[in-house]
């Protein structure tokens, strides 16, 4: 039976983000339980659901909707942004599509729908691996640096054997996982505080300092692992400084919405962010500053990713579009139309694919023809 402290949070949690296209109160989550957290280890023999895609219905844009056949020509450069277009549509999804991923050597591509994380290889276009989950994982995940591992809110995966090899057991929801750029510690967020694992060990290096206003939506290193950032309800972005757990740096998106996405630039230098308040920013790491401020109004937004390169940002609204743009001078290169709320974004490891998700239960690659 599902107590009465994971009921209001998955209420509270769902009410923000059906709080996106508008206003939102600010949302206090409950104290979570005092169990300690641990990570533990799974045997073997425990395995993910098999690799199959039978639960995929055909779709009229995608033959068939559980093959990805498309590779992008070049990669996409804030040059030829602008002749970007719609190459493939995967559709049959079990409702809203909330994640989209490429590894990192460009491998593998991910998704998470309500209720699976689904895993293609991008070699031969096959779904290899379907991962089921229930409304308290928040269908959140994250490969690692080599792409050997997925970790969801609450379960690491090896991608080759398809096996579950840790379960973490953490009191209260946590939404999102982060890998350091070494692939030896992970990360975990969403309720308070903030904890550092090391993975090989099992066991929580560090507690971060807890923020009682805020419950983190993202955390993500920086590239060299000396900082990690969140955001959450508070509309504030806090740089972590890793070593220590102290907070060093808070970066003020703004007054109202929660930040519902960040990104580090590839070189670590610049940090992305947006939110409810219709904008998209760009920060300047070392010194705090504020860059650019890219409006959505009256749209709020979902998703945001930089291009391999750096020159371009892609951002995900809720005005049912795709926006790229320009890092260097924080001007709109093209506008990409999905056909309902966009959710998520991401490039693939060379540049030459750029994936969104949807409310509509559709992931559109996009690319140069």
């Amino acid at each position: 039976m599902i107590t009465a402290f994971f009921k209001t949070t998955i209420l509270i949690f769902l009410l923000t983000l059906l709080g996106a296209c508008g206003p939102t109160a600010t949302a206090v989550f409950p104290t979570a339980s005092s169990l300690p957290p641990t990570i533990t280890s799974l045997p073997p023999t425990i395995t993910s659901l098999p690799p199959t895609a039978t639960r995929l219905s055909p779709s009229p844009t995608s033959v068939p909707p559980a093959v990805i056949d498309v590779r992008g020509d070049a990669p996409i450069t804030p040059e030829n942004a602008v002749d970007v277009k719609l190459l493939h549509t995967l559709g049959g999804f079990q409702g809203r599509v909330w994640t989209v991923a490429f590894s990192g050597d460009g491998a593998y591509f991910a998704s998470a729908d309500r209720d699976s994380i689904d895993v293609w290889e991008m070699a031969s276009g096959q779904m290899i691996f379907a991962y089921s989950i229930n409304e308290l994982d928040l269908n959140s995940f994250v490969f690692s640096p080599d792409s050997r591992l997925l970790a969801t809110a609450r379960t690491i995966w090896d991608l080759e054997s398809q096996q579950a090899i840790h379960k973490l057991n953490l009191p209260g929801n946590y939404f999102h996982p982060a890998f350091s750029p070494d692939g030896t510690r992970l990360a975990t967020s969403g309720g308070q505080p903030i904890r550092l694992w090391d993975i090989a060990s099992e066991q929580v290096m560090l507690t971060f300092e807890a923020q009682a206003d805020n419950d983190s939506f993202n955390i993500i290193f920086s590239q060299d692992g000396t900082l990690l950032a969140d955001s959450g309800h508070d509309g504030r972005i806090r740089l972590w400084d890793v070593s220590s757990g102290l907070i060093m740096r808070t970066l003020p998106h703004g007054t109202r919405g929660d930040i519902h996405d960040i990104a580090f630039s590839p070189d670590g230098n610049l940090l992305a962010s947006v939110s409810t308040d219709y904008t998209v920013r760009l920060w300047d790491v070392a010194s705090g500053q504020l860059l650019h401020t890219m409006s959505h109004y009256p749209n709020g937004l979902y998703g945001v990713a930089f291009s391999p390169d750096g020159g371009l940002l892609a951002s995900a609204s809720c005005d049912s579009t795709v926006k790229l743009w320009d890092v260097v001078t924080g001007n709109r290169v093209i506008s990409l139309r999905h056909a309902d709320e966009v959710t998520s974004v991401a490039f693939s490891s060379d540049g030459s694919l750029l994936a969104s998700s949807a409310y509509d239960g559709k992931i559109y690659l996009w690319g140069l023809p």
